[in-house]
């Protein structure tokens, strides 16, 4: 993938940071909250199961506790609805329900504008939508994908509940169906009244922020506005964050449905590895001060965007970027290469960043930091084509994959295995 990265916040002298992640930023409160949500007992809140009831009830719980008022539009905390495909499958009637809470704003003036965050609450419970083979039948966690998003969110909507009335309404949602098409979101968007999504200065997706550790926190989507790689660049230097302003956008979390209605949005991820939408991405594995660090980022963010008396620059073309069938997730990929991509690369092509043990691009030789350009002469534009490329493709095939490595180009033949 095509990422045109800007490196940020990458300080060479000893200058302290203008503000430090403080103490009421409580990580422990984080990782706890983590765990709730990854526990076996709710068996990976797969859509239209009892876990993600569980899990959504459990959400509007914290939001009261924290003193947000309910922004569904029927004046509760939760936004019901159901899908005929999901009644068909799971033969009940079950409801999928986004969790709105809301910090209301104080300015008249703006009236109907707001600020939206999302962490989607759902993941694949024992394999539902997107199952790897092998995987079949056994619990999915979600862990960093995305009980980090929903923990580092609360954390956020927490302190600031309790510091500050800001001036543009500031809503808080936990979506449900974000695994199956974005439909938590779209769902948003279509039922939202009080604080129109078109109306929206800017929504962040928070998904996937559970492993910063030494490395940088990812804003991807910043070309959907002038504004924000200054606005990345301004948080790095204020929080002493280090964090990455990202062009592109491989279109995979629940702003790139604000993004079909032209609305500026950015996703916070700590980036991919090799535990993605699989039964090993477990709680252990989360980084308490990693959230700490996230949590800090997304309330300066807040915080000014509350603030700002201008709207953002839209880039983004009304439909301009919209599915054209909405309603129906695109096809699922059934093939499995095995490389996990580096999001801020700036090159042609997609640049690998690691190799999943045991998978067809180990066994071909294919390593990190290789460029990967081609399939079958078939050019790989950015990371959106790559996965486009793949999903065109069958088990067992066996494919030529163009790459350059050090400066030389190679063919390597791969064979392909069941995702």
């Amino acid at each position: 993938w095509t990422a045109k990265g800007i490196r940020v916040a990458q300080i060479e002298d000893a200058r302290e940071p203008l503000a430090r992640p403080g103490p009421v930023l409580d990580g422990d409160r984080m990782i706890s909250d983590v765990r709730w949500l990854a526990d076996p007992q709710l068996e990976g809140r797969e859509n239209g199961s009892v876990g993600l009831e569980q899990a959504t009830q459990w959400v509007a719980d914290r939001f009261e506790e924290i003193g947000l008022q309910p922004g569904a539009p029927d004046g509760s905390f939760f936004d019901s609805w159901s899908e005929e495909e999901l009644r068909n499958r799971t033969r009940k009637e079950p409801t999928l329900r986004n969790v709105i809470g809301v910090i209301p704003g104080t300015d008249e003036a703006l009236t109907g504008q707001s600020v939206v965050v999302l962490a989607h609450v759902d993941h694949l419970g024992r394999g539902w939508p997107d199952v790897r083979s092998g995987n079949e039948g056994r619990i999915h966690p979600g862990a960093d994908d995305n009980a980090s998003g929903v923990a580092v969110m609360l954390e956020t909507a927490r302190i600031i509940s309790g510091t500050h009335r800001p001036a543009r309404t500031l809503v808080f949602v936990a979506t449900s169906a974000e695994e199956w098409g974005l439909r938590g979101a779209r769902r948003y968007i279509e039922s939202m009244e009080k604080w129109p999504a078109a109306r929206a200065l800017a929504v962040i997706s928070v998904d996937a922020v559970g492993r910063l550790a030494e490395g940088e926190l990812l804003a991807l989507g910043t070309g959907t506005a002038t504004e924000w790689v200054h606005i990345v660049r301004g948080i790095g230097f204020t929080t002493a964050v280090l964090s990455t302003a990202v062009k592109d956008d491989p279109g995979g979390s629940d702003q790139v449905p604000f993004h079909e209605i032209g609305i500026p949005g950015i996703q916070l991820t700590t980036g991919a590895h090799q535990d993605y939408h699989r039964p090993s991405d477990t709680s252990d594995k989360i980084d308490a001060q990693g959230l700490v660090s996230v949590a800090t980022w997304l309330r300066e963010a807040l915080l000014y965007l509350s603030e700002r008396p201008d709207a953002l620059t839209s880039t983004l073309g009304v439909g301009q970027h919209r599915d054209p069938n909405p309603a129906q997730p695109q096809q699922g990929r059934r093939v499995m290469l095995g490389t996990v991509p580096d999001f801020t690369d700036t090159g042609p092509g997609v640049r690998i960043d690691d190799v999943v043990e045991d998978s067809p691009a180990a066994r071909s030789g294919l390593r990190a930091g290789d460029r990967l350009l081609a399939i079958d002469d078939e050019q790989i534009t950015d990371l959106r084509g790559y996965a486009q490329l793949l999903r065109q493709l069958e088990p067992g095939a066996e494919v030529v994959v163009k790459i350059e490595r050090d400066g030389e180009m190679l063919s390597i033949r791969v064979k392909l295995v069941a995702r």
